[in-house]
């Protein structure tokens, strides 16, 4: 029993070894991927110029963009992910929801977009299959770079960035190192320039966007963002001047993702290791200790009662004594009784 046990102690040992290098490295890496079940809601909110066409003068309001972002399951695999995006821009006027319909006078603007890209690096790629389309506000598009992350272990380097608005891809310079709610993040600064421009999807003009994100580089995740925006009309008039930020939610929403993600890689690459060669080699030292144990004295092992192999002598009665061999005790005359009549 004792040997069976001891076996199996090894048995697991070498399972909990194995398992211990491959944690770190195999399973790690591979749940270093931008997850499947996206769903999330980021506010930004901020003051605005804004060109009053009825009053013909710019006047000062607050707007609130609400982007939400989904992820499409079913045009996503181990490679790649779909992600799906609706943008909505708001006057906040009173108790304003996140979006009213177009003719509302609260509503200033809406986009959609929909982008596939790699799991790993965020870069868009192109899947030809039906449901994996690329659309710009329900029209075919060509996304370039990335679009709604950056790569899962980002680099202090410069990136493409896309811009739905004008579609196009403009680079992302690494700008510095800082810290947001105690996570380590990198901030980049992608800049447009002047980019012709359907104001409101009806008159020309251009358009001019400043964006600041701030990036957990382990996960990739955007962690806040602050956009700076300026669309003039052909004229030169200035129809919208804002800068729009993510608000405390969106914020604290990002850091707890990027953090329950490190918290779960953390476990992944180092205590789940440790933890495991801990115990592979307690059992190996179990199982082998088990498999050389004697039992001792009192045991009914003979090699343990007879420690040097050595035969013992038969001490039975018929054992034959040497010639030479001294007698136990003085040899007695035997008398016959018929001499003694």
């Amino acid at each position: 029993m004792r040997r069976a046990l001891g076996a199996v102690l090894i048995g697991l040992s070498l399972f909990a070894l194995v398992l211990a290098v491959l944690m770190p490295t195999y399973v790690a890496n591979g749940s270093k991927k931008t997850p499947l079940n996206l769903d999330i809601t980021q506010r930004s909110t901020g003051q605005a110029t804004k060109f009053n066409p009825s009053t013909n003068k710019p006047e000062q309001v607050t707007l609130r963009a609400t982007r939400v972002v989904k992820t499409d399951t079913k045009a996503s695999d181990s490679t790649n992910t779909t992600v799906f995006e609706t943008l909505c821009i708001v006057i906040v006027s009173g108790d304003t929801p996140d979006c009213v319909p177009k003719t509302d006078p609260r509503f200033l603007d809406t986009t959609t977009d929909r982008v596939t890209a790699n799991r790993r690096t965020a870069e868009s790629v192109h899947v030809d299959k039906p449901g994996w389309e690329e659309k710009i506000n329900g029209q075919p598009a060509r996304h370039t770079g990335l679009s709604y992350k950056f790569p899962i272990d980002t680099k202090k380097q410069t990136y493409q960035f896309f811009q739905p608005d004008v579609a196009k891809a403009f680079p992302a310079v690494y700008q510095r190192t800082t810290t947001i709610h105690g996570l380590t993040v990198y901030e980049f600064t992608s800049a447009t320039g002047n980019q012709p421009y359907q104001i409101q999807h009806l008159f020309p003009g251009t358009y001019n966007d400043t964006r600041t994100v701030w990036v957990e580089p382990t996960t990739g995740a955007i962690i806040d963002g602050r956009e700076r925006q300026v669309q003039t009309l052909a004229d030169g008039t200035v129809a919208l001047d804002t800068t729009l930020s993510f608000d405390d939610q969106a914020v604290n929403y990002q850091t707890d993702f990027a953090q329950n993600k490190i918290n779960q890689l953390r476990v992944a690459q180092l205590w789940a290791p440790i933890a495991l060669g801990v115990l592979g080699l307690a059992a190996l030292a179990g199982g082998i200790a088990l498999l050389r144990r004697r039992h001792g004295a009192s045991g009914t092992d003979d090699q343990d009662i007879f420690p040097d192999h050595t035969p013992q002598p038969d001490a039975g009665p018929d054992r034959a004594e040497p010639d030479n061999a001294a007698p136990d005790r003085e040899p007695t005359t035997r008398t016959d009784d018929r001499a003694m009549a």
